[in-house]
């Protein structure tokens, strides 16, 4: 069923036109800086979008500006986990295997809960929150530990957003989900 979804939202979203998503991306980019969290936040942690994901690369350098300090995923697929490591530039990035930006192996991770804004990619969500990813569950796993209170917010196109995502236990949920329409705010139904 998830696998289902992955496709279809996937071919939904890269079918997306090119000048239609960059303006998309500006919007749910420039809603995401209106949010409270976004300004009180000093340490943030944002993904690298990767295909048709938000292009989150391109706004980096903007947050970096703003006085942010700027910490991005870097992977160990060995064994399946990831880190937060700061960037104070896009030039510090290198493609892992799957063509996927991050930052050198030998850069030193931050402590989780030392970061005050975490940015979620996923591939679907619903209107109750629950979100699907890419299989791995590198997200779930990072932040079945973290600190309460640090917010977790969403990216996404409306596309996106489904009527029920399936949901296990060990998922991590976002605390609200930004799409160039709409933010999803309200409290997870149980």
């Amino acid at each position: 069923m998830k696998n289902k979804i992955r496709k279809d939202i996937i071919g939904k979203r890269d079918s997306l036109d090119l000048e239609k998503k960059r303006n998309f991306d500006k919007i749910i980019i420039g809603k995401l800086k209106e949010t409270e969290e976004y300004k009180k936040s000093k340490n943030i942690f944002i993904y690298i979008g990767f295909g048709s994901e938000i292009d989150t690369a391109k706004y980096i350098e903007e947050f970096l500006m703003e006085g942010k300090k700027v910490f991005v995923p870097r992977t160990n697929m060995v064994i399946k986990t990831m880190d937060a490591v700061e960037i104070t530039s896009l030039k510090e990035l290198e493609r892992n295997k799957f063509g996927i930006l991050e930052p050198n192996k030998n850069k030193e991770s931050i402590d989780k809960n030392q970061l005050q804004l975490i940015i979620m990619p996923g591939v679907a969500f619903d209107i109750d929150k629950g979100r699907i990813g890419y299989g791995g569950g590198y997200y779930d796993k990072y932040m079945e530990y973290i600190a309460e209170g640090i917010p977790k917010i969403a990216l996404a196109y409306e596309l996106q957003i489904i009527d029920k995502v399936p949901r296990e236990d060990h998922d991590i949920l976002p605390d609200s989900i930004i799409t160039e329409k709409r933010t999803i705010i309200q409290p997870v139904l149980e």
